[in-house]
């Protein structure tokens, strides 16, 4: 078996075919991914590799499937899952039509960044790896807008663009960072029970926080009270259910800011604020700055 990772003869940007419409993107050694993006047929890549690594899926929409020897794990849209994998054959098959992101991390690629703090999510995910075997399951959750606007950002990046390699890296590393969050708030302590619940309100805001269900619907539609809903919400997420509603509005309408064009009163209509004044007020609490400056804000995204 040969090592996945190291595909580039210096550490820098490169972007091959994988076959049948699956793009390779090696960013640095040690860490790649792979855009498969409305497929025309059932594309399977295959790893024959000796490395530990994380594997992180954020499928859109198709279904993806992961055979490792024996067994099938079938992944569903909508949602993001990350493994460990040692030194396995791994086959991962994408239906046609399916839209997936994958995020390879070698473990001495997480070893550079290892914290003094042991209980850090990162040096969490490196202890993992080096005591895992085959693959395992070490989170999956709904599909959320951060996630989703921050592969965009990597997806959509200009290839002519000065410092290409850099800005890639930057990219990836806030995109590694995000996930490592997600993989410590389900390593940190909480019931399944609890990772359940929260995960179950999380997916229904996800999908209608425009006009998200009241404290009381939310805990109806989770078969819960509306004491113990908010409680769990809060120790999970380390925030009000109010203000991870508002974290998905703002993210949306940054994105819609600055890569769609919309002015500030189409983009306040669109992620549920009646009133552009008190939109303006929390979008800039949040981001430092007025939405209408957004689009002339050149950042390293661009």
């Amino acid at each position: 078996m040969d090592s996945l990772f190291f595909n580039l003869n210096a550490a820098k940007y490169k972007k091959s075919s994988a076959g049948c419409g699956i793009t390779r993107v090696d960013i640095l050694q040690g860490l790649l991914y792979l855009d498969a993006n409305s497929l025309k047929k059932e594309v399977t890549f295959k790893i024959d590799s000796v490395d530990k690594m994380a594997i992180i899926f954020v499928v859109k929409c198709g279904n993806t499937v992961l055979k490792l020897l024996d067994e099938e794990l079938l992944l569903n849209k909508e949602s993001i899952y990350i493994y460990s994998l040692s030194g396995q054959k791994l086959d991962i098959t994408f239906n046609a039509k399916s839209e997936v992101f994958v995020l390879f991390i070698a473990d001495f690629f997480l070893k550079n960044y290892l914290s003094s703090n042991e209980n850090s999510s990162i040096n969490l995910l490196y202890s993992m790896l080096q005591n895992s075997s085959g693959l395992s399951t070490l989170c999956s959750c709904y599909l959320d807008e951060v996630s989703s606007y921050l592969v965009q950002n990597l997806l959509n990046i200009d290839e002519n663009t000065n410092l290409l390699s850099l800005k890639a890296e930057t990219l990836s590393l806030e995109l590694v960072v995000h996930f490592l969050d997600m993989l410590k708030f389900n390593l940190d302590g909480f019931t399944p029970q609890e990772l359940k619940l929260a995960n179950r309100a999380k997916e229904l805001l996800v999908k209608d926080y425009v006009n998200p269900p009241t404290i009381k619907e939310l805990a109806k539609l989770c078969q819960t009270n509306e004491t113990k809903l908010k409680r769990v919400f809060k120790k999970v997420e380390n925030s009000t259910i109010y203000e991870f509603i508002q974290e998905l509005r703002l993210n949306r309408a940054y994105y819609l800011l600055k890569n769609e064009g919309y002015r500030v009163g189409e983009v306040s209509r669109a992620v549920g604020y009646s009133h552009q004044g008190n939109f303006a007020k929390l979008f800039k609490n949040r981001y430092g700055v007025e939405p209408s400056l957004i689009s002339k804000i050149l950042f390293v995204a661009k």
